[in-house]
């Protein structure tokens, strides 16, 4: 599946305006430093089971090899509707059989160790 233009862009500015924990998770985890490759904020295509259109799920952090998908959280995935959103990619994304694992900000930034070991274990 082709990525539309409008989707490479919007990754490319999600890449260019990395948050302070994105920035720290990717200076561990660039280069394989975890043993397996990751990009950062990749286009996966998804479709929709309930009206069969394609979509495009932006993921923070992509691992084809292990079907891995990290998503990094700010406050604002607390918001009702955006929990609810997120949920319903995760749903998308597990339906294609990846694993996505939700990480706080805060997490990364005060107890990175922690943060690579939930990731290395799968």
């Amino acid at each position: 599946m082709k990525i539309p233009e409008h989707i490479k862009q919007a990754a490319q500015k999600l890449r260019n305006n990395s948050t302070p924990a994105e920035v720290k998770i990717w200076n561990y985890i660039k280069n394989e430093k975890l043993w397996v490759k990751f990009l950062r904020q990749k286009p996966v295509y998804v479709y929709t089971e309930d009206n069969w259109l394609d979509r495009f799920v932006i993921a923070d952090f992509y691992c084809f090899e292990k079907k891995l998908i990290l998503e990094i959280d700010g406050n604002i995935h607390d918001l009702e509707e955006v929990y609810e959103l997120d949920k319903h990619k995760e749903k998308l994304l597990e339906n294609l059989w990846y694993k996505v694992i939700r990480i706080k900000n805060e997490e990364v930034l005060s107890n990175i160790d922690w943060v690579l070991e939930r990731i290395r274990v799968f």
